[in-house]
């Protein structure tokens, strides 16, 4: 699946987090752990404070696809982090702030937060960290993506910016504040 990006308000971020939890789905954010243990964002406040104060990436996990739990590395200081396509399968988040004025634009023209939506078309599975196997992407889990997607650009419409590209922007954003 393609990467997807989405300019929408902090207001929309927090109504995704009430429709991906009322579709037994949470949120787990790509920090360093003291213990290799899951962490899900409990409310919708919590998410947009973790954005700001803490990280933009998150893991997106449910039942609904997730086989295995995501898998855990090891710092040589003795703290965690999720490993990247291991477990799961997951579908990544990320909640950018923003551009900054007179920042680079190489990303998209448009200058307000950008919410960036992928999954990977493979996840590995590890059972010793030497034997593993490669697994693609379920029918679940793409199901579940494009469910995502298909919100989104409920709360968007699609624009065509200066260079030629096709943009989803929040419905609630004009035009002129974002290009």
């Amino acid at each position: 699946m393609p990467t997807i990006n989405f300019y929408i308000t902090d207001n929309e971020r927090m109504e995704l987090f009430d429709y991906v939890t009322s579709n037994d789905g949470g949120f787990v954010p790509r920090l360093h752990y003291i213990e290799p243990k899951v962490i899900l964002i409990e409310s919708k406040t919590a998410l947009i404070k973790c954005i700001y104060e803490q990280t933009v990436g998150f893991y997106l996990v449910s039942s609904r696809f997730q086989t295995e739990p995501l898998a855990f590395g090891q710092f040589e200081d003795g703290e965690y982090y999720i490993m990247q396509k291991r477990g799961g399968p997951c579908i990544d988040f990320a909640f950018y702030h923003g551009c900054a004025d007179g920042g680079p634009t190489n990303v998209s023209p448009i200058r307000y937060k950008r919410t960036t939506i992928f999954h990977y078309p493979r996840y590995v599975h590890y059972d010793d960290f030497v034997n593993y196997d490669e697994f693609l992407a379920s029918d679940e889990l793409k199901a579940y993506y494009k469910m995502i997607v298909k919100f989104l650009k409920s709360k968007c419409r699609q624009i065509t910016a200066k260079d030629g590209y096709k943009y989803w922007i929040s419905k609630t954003l004009k035009e002129e504040d974002v290009l």
